[in-house]
């Protein structure tokens, strides 16, 4: 009989997620003899059999492996004979100079959730309930390979039932490290705050009763989750809702809430099937959903927005917390605004002594956070605004493979960090707003950690070529140090390259690059930009027009600033005739002395910076039509100018392109002569917002269109923040590939800033070489 003898290396996120039990299970179903392993580079595999049983043992591994998994490769090499006498699952090995990848936090399985609520289960109501299908992965992970002793699950020794389970493959709990019931696990304990002073009730067993009696008490409850802490409340609670946002500083951005049910979600928020299925996944991500008109939710969980971000229960202790609660509760990030999420558990109690009245904790420790990951469904297709838990460290594969380890520092705003290694770029867990010492050390630990996990032997580096970014002056200290070469890569060719590489092409392309905030290679703020490049380099081919950036930095917290300056640029000295509301609350607000001198020093002086952001004329249109003088969080007032957008097509405003030292640009200064007539003459705000969205949308095509003709280019990259806007991602897509051009847009890294530091690792690999 023909007897072959195959090594059969299997890398991917194969750790975690019930591999080898699930390679044993197909080994007996085909006869076959031989071993399965974990190593620090992934799951190595020695099958004895026939040809025929080996190949259909190899299509089911490909075919019919474990949910939760993701197999990138499976090579193979046929042995001499080993002889094996039966199949075994040995204990893993390390390697030297090994790379595997990591299993992302899986949400709790169906499985592990139907045990929870049999009464006769052993871990019935136990909140650490887990098993190879779901639970911590990466933010329990403290070395590789991913085995009980190196995670923080070390400290709990298990019984001898748990045990039982943990050894036997056919069990669904076989090396589930987290692994753990009532009598040998981790346990609840509830603080209460009095006066700033945490004291325990010493009542491990009735912890999770006490939080829901707190909850229903109308306070404040800093609860311990999976990759962090959290702060709730009861969502239908206005002024609650208006209390912790107080104690946050958190004037108007969003809230999330987390549902008790899927029932309780339907009543509140509209959910297509594709939106649902995001919710109920492993990822079980916070999903940005249209708010019923007659939902119970209160109206400063998201002021003045039509969207709410939405969680269903993805953990155990949630699952118990919101059926006994039975009502929605704001599950928002424990922080103050802008600084990263706690993940200590003395750090947590010490942050947010003066924002939680109780705290609901478990002995189980955090070893590094990963905030909740946030996505929208747009056309059909989920994009990822935000990638943390459930996604991380998942790799993306890259087209070009990487020459040297290479780790890219990110943006100043949204950071991530990426790994690049082989064939794939590891993305960091979102970091933040790289503004506070808070948010520079979270980076440090997270980067410590990947670099240790991932054994990473970094040979070449990328930051944003900005001088000033808190990531370029890491980077030039932390390459100095290590005497590593720094590549500076603009951010606009960083966002081109980052959609080139999700979409694994290596072709240059015309890059429509949309944001707020840039800093370019002739040292102005970019924004509104159409490249054309790959990943070694780019030429800057058309943009918007330039104005200045009024106020500098302010300008983004000021939307007011950029209404001026674009009014200014329309109308000069005389827009301040204009019939505007805008106008007469400017003059208002600021007196006439120093509006006088924002016009005559300012901006006739251009003193301040040009910009050509797309983000900040989304701005002066919002303070135009309706947000004046107010402040803003990160994108509100062009996020409630999209909001606004009249769901019955509207002629674009006109817009001008011409030609300037070799570039096309794009001018909007007819549309702002249309759009204040608009105005003037009682036009609806949704019928202007509709007409600016279509004049965007239609003077970027028109440069595209030029720029083919010009470069012979079919294909068009999409990036940057605008592409939150639902609106343009499906306009641009839709009439694009109607013009007969090839479109690439995000879809598993962000268009935001947090997918910048993927495409400052492709660049520097590509200009390495």
């Amino acid at each position: 009989m023909d007897i072959r003898h195959l090594q059969v290396h299997v890398s991917g996120v194969v750790q975690g997620v019930g591999f080898r039990p699930f390679v044993y299970h197909i080994a007996h179903k085909f006869n076959l003899l031989g071993t399965v392993q974990n190593n620090s580079r992934g799951v190595l595999i020695h099958i004895e059999g026939s040809p025929e049983h080996l190949r259909q043992f190899l299509e089911s591994v490909m075919r019919e492996a474990p949910p939760a998994s993701q197999v990138d490769r499976l090579n193979e090499t046929e042995l001499p004979l080993a002889n094996f006498l039966d199949f075994r699952i040995l204990q893993s090995e390390l390697l030297e100079d090994a790379f595997t990848q990591v299993s992302p936090d899986l949400a709790l399985c169906p499985d592990c959730w139907r045990e929870l609520e049999e009464a006769d289960d052993r871990r019935f109501d136990y909140p650490f309930i887990n098993c190879t299908n779901c639970g911590p992965r990466f933010t329990i992970i403290q070395d590789v390979p991913y085995d009980r002793p190196l995670t923080t699950m070390r400290d709990f020794a298990m019984c001898e039932r748990c045990r039982i389970e943990y050894e036997d493959p056919a069990d669904r709990r076989f090396h589930a490290q987290p692994v753990a019931c009532p009598d040998c696990g981790p346990k609840l304990q509830c603080l209460t705050n009095k006066e700033g002073y945490w004291q325990s009730t010493n009542d491990s067993n009735n912890a999770l009763a006490q939080a829901v009696e707190a909850l229903k008490s109308r306070r404040i409850v800093l609860i311990q989750g999976i990759g962090g802490f959290h702060l709730a409340c009861d969502a239908r609670d206005d002024e609650l809702v208006r209390e912790l946002r107080r104690r946050k500083h958190r004037d108007e951005k969003p809230f999330a809430l987390m549902f008790p049910s899927v029932e309780s979600l339907r009543e509140n928020c509209e959910v297509s099937d594709k939106e649902l299925a995001y919710l109920l996944s492993s990822s079980s991500p916070i999903v940005l959903l249209r708010k019923q008109s007659n939902s119970i939710i209160a109206d400063s969980v998201a002021p003045e927005n039509l969207y709410l971000g939405a969680l269903l229960p993805y953990s155990p202790l949630h699952v118990l917390l919101l059926s006994r609660y039975g009502g929605p509760l704001v599950m928002t990030s424990a922080n103050v605004s802008d600084e990263p999420i706690c993940y200590e558990q003395r750090d947590a109690l010490s942050r947010m002594r003066e924002i939680a009245d109780a705290a609901l904790l478990h002995d189980r420790a955090i070893h590094i956070f990963a905030d909740d990951s946030v996505v929208k469904v747009v056309g059909g297709s989920a994009r990822l605004w935000r990638r943390s838990r459930g996604h991380v460290p998942h790799a993306v594969h890259v087209p070009e493979s990487f020459r040297h380890p290479t780790l890219a520092f990110g943006p100043q705003l949204k950071n991530t960090f990426c790994l690049g290694k082989q064939d794939f770029a590891l993305l960091s867990q979102h970091i933040g707003d790289m503004d506070s010492d808070l948010t520079i050390r979270a980076q440090e630990s997270a980067l410590a950690h990947f670099l240790h996990i991932f054994n990473a032997k970094i040979e070449l580096a990328a930051c944003d070529l900005h001088p000033d970014y808190a990531t370029t002056r890491l980077a030039t200290a932390w390459c100095a140090a290590r005497n590593i070469p720094l590549v500076r890569v603009q951010h606009h060719h960083a966002h081109l390259a980052s959609c080139l590489a999700e979409n694994e092409t290596t072709e240059r392309a015309i890059g429509l690059c949309l944001d707020g905030t840039g800093y370019g290679s002739d040292e102005t703020i970019w924004g509104g930009e159409v490249l054309v490049g790959g990943f070694h380099s780019f030429e800057r081919a058309a943009h918007l027009q330039t104005v200045p950036l009024l106020g500098g930095e302010r300008a983004a917290q000021e939307p007011w600033r950029m209404a001026l300056a674009w009014l200014y640029e329309t109308y000069s000295e005389q827009m301040t005739r204009l019939p505007l509301e805008f106008m007469r609350d400017l003059e208002s607000e600021l007196g006439e002395q120093a509006l006088d001198n924002l016009l005559k020093r300012q901006l006739r002086g251009r003193i301040f910076p040009f910009t050509s952001s797309l983000g900040r004329l989304f701005d002066a249109v919002a303070a135009i039509l309706f947000f004046g003088m107010r402040h803003q969080y990160e994108g509100q007032a062009a996020m409630l100018l999209e909001g606004r957008i009249s769901s019955v097509p509207e002629p674009p405003y006109p817009m001008d392109v011409y030609q300037s030292e070799g570039r096309w640009i794009l001018s909007p200064l007819p549309m702002f002569h249309a759009l204040v007539s608009d105005i003037q003459t009682g036009i609806s705000e949704k019928v202007i917002s509709r007409r600016f969205h279509e004049a965007i949308v239609g003077g970027f095509i028109r440069l595209c269109e030029l720029i083919r003709e010009s470069h012979h280019l079919e294909t068009v990259a999409l990036g940057g923040g605008c592409f939150q806007n639902a609106f343009l991602v499906s306009a641009f897509e839709e009439r694009l590939t109607e013009r007969r051009f090839r479109v690439f847009s995000h879809h598993q890294v962000p268009a935001n800033d947090g997918g910048v530091s993927l495409g400052q690792a492709v660049v520097a690999n590509a200009q390495e070489r």
